[in-house]
């Protein structure tokens, strides 16, 4: 026969760990979406300055100049993009290399036990029956 109270402890016991499962990976997502943004950021920037780069070395200024950029504006632009891009680079290479592991296990733990709570609810509700 099953018990009803165990049943709704381990219901109340799979909310919880649904809730908590929910905010580890909120987490997980979060710093995986910040380590996107600085790696896809230091990208942009460094293909924006090759480009400019490759302009002026090229000595196609011609969309520069409808755009009031003379040789020199380019030249200014060029360096002040070249200079910080590879800070969002290494901001973001340095976050996957310590990328939160202790956290994905405790995840993985959890969801383990999410499931081996479930198990015992149905199996107490197949007792039951």
């Amino acid at each position: 026969m099953s018990d009803p109270d165990n049943i709704k402890f381990l219901d109340t016991q799979l909310e919880k760990m649904r809730s908590s499962i929910s905010d580890l990976g909120y987490q997980v997502d979060s710093y995986k979406t910040k380590t996107a943004a600085a790696l896809g950021g230091g990208v942009f920037l460094l293909l924006l300055a090759a480009g400019a780069a490759y302009d002026l070395v090229a000595g196609k200024l011609g969309m520069w100049l409808t755009l009031g950029a003379t040789h020199q504006t380019l030249v200014w632009i060029t360096s002040r993009i070249v200079a910080p891009a590879p800070s969002p680079l290494v901001f973001g290479f340095r976050r996957v290399s310590r990328s939160e592991i202790s956290t994905k296990a405790r995840l993985e733990q959890m969801e383990q036990e999410y499931a081996d709570l479930l198990e015992r609810r149905e199996a107490g509700e197949r007792s039951g029956s």
